[in-house]
């Protein structure tokens, strides 16, 4: 592979699981060594990397008010500046003087950001950066993002985000990176006009055809099996159901969130916490799912099915 990100690209990087998406954020954050080729940083650059799991570099004990002091530019050392600054994160009124070790997962996360966008360098890689964010946080997160001047090359699942934020699209597959501009709706609407990409793993979403006898172009296949309209139409209307319980299996683990940041009791916590975790666990599988049908769908072949 090789590309150039350059200034004030806002970069979203796209894949199935598993395609190296998290892989290659972490060789330009210097996280893993690259057991080939280079990286060249640009003069002046200041890298700051934001993995998934980033609130475990946090001090448990550490209060937010205090935390975030410590890490704030003289310009911003007062506490009332301190406390509007983390009520933009939807931190209000006495949640500041929290210990992080009591925040849910996705306030951790709100957490972590605010601290990284506090005094943030020009060049941000974050890494899933809307995972156990609540709606509200997501749009606070993206509002932050899309006023900041510098570069940034992001992971994320969610399809808004990235359709809001993305300025390129990076499509990681095959151990190769394709390049589209434009944000996440350009990128589904450049992928209708172009073959496969070379090493696209053929077997999960590329539709094959070819010509008969007759001249006439066979009936796609998907792994082997013959796609007919029906077929094609029952795709169409899966993958819209997926949408559906994407969004609804989301705005149920936000509430559950929400809900944990709430403290009842401990059993309620429990409960909630066991809960987020099945909601994640059904919302993965269902992520796989639609984006095998999506990178279906939107290869250049499907205007052929329609004329089978």
């Amino acid at each position: 592979m090789n590309f150039t990100i350059n200034r004030a690209d806002r970069v979203g990087l796209v894949g199935v699981n598993g395609a190296g998406k998290s892989t290659l954020i972490k060789l330009l954050a210097d996280a893993e060594k690259a057991t080939a080729g280079e990286i060249r940083l640009g003069h002046n650059v200041e890298v700051d990397y934001f993995a998934q799991d980033q609130y475990k570099a946090l001090d448990p004990e550490a209060r937010l008010i205090d935390d975030i002091a410590s890490v704030a530019p003289a310009a911003l050392s007062g506490q009332t500046q301190l406390r509007t600054l983390l009520g933009c994160f939807l931190f209000s009124d006495d949640e500041v003087f929290k210990r992080i070790r009591v925040l849910s997962g996705g306030e951790r996360n709100r957490y972590a950001l605010a601290r990284m966008l506090l005094r943030p360098p020009n060049f941000l890689l974050l890494d899933e950066p809307t995972n156990h964010l609540d709606l509200r946080a997501k749009d606070v997160l993206l509002e932050a993002l899309r006023k900041y001047t510098g570069t940034v090359v992001f992971v994320s699942h969610d399809r808004y985000f990235i359709d809001k934020l993305a300025t390129r699209i990076f499509e990681i597959g095959g151990g190769e990176v394709h390049d589209y501009p434009g944000n996440y709706e350009d990128y589904l609407w450049q992928k209708e006009g172009r073959a496969p990409q070379p090493g696209a793993e053929q077997s999960e979403s590329v539709f094959e055809t070819s010509s008969g006898d007759n001249g006439k172009l066979k009936e796609p296949e998907v792994r082997g099996k013959k796609l007919n309209p029906i077929l094609l139409r029952q795709m169409q209307e899966r993958g819209k159901e997926l949408e559906e319980e994407i969004a609804r299996a989301e705005a149920e683990i936000a509430a559950c969130e929400v809900g944990l940041g709430n403290f009842k009791s401990a059993a309620e916590s429990i409960r909630l916490s066991r809960r987020i975790e099945d909601l994640r666990q059904g919302l993965d599988e269902k992520m796989r799912e639609w984006e095998q049908i999506a990178l279906a769908l939107d290869e250049p072949h499907k205007s052929t099915v329609s004329r089978v």
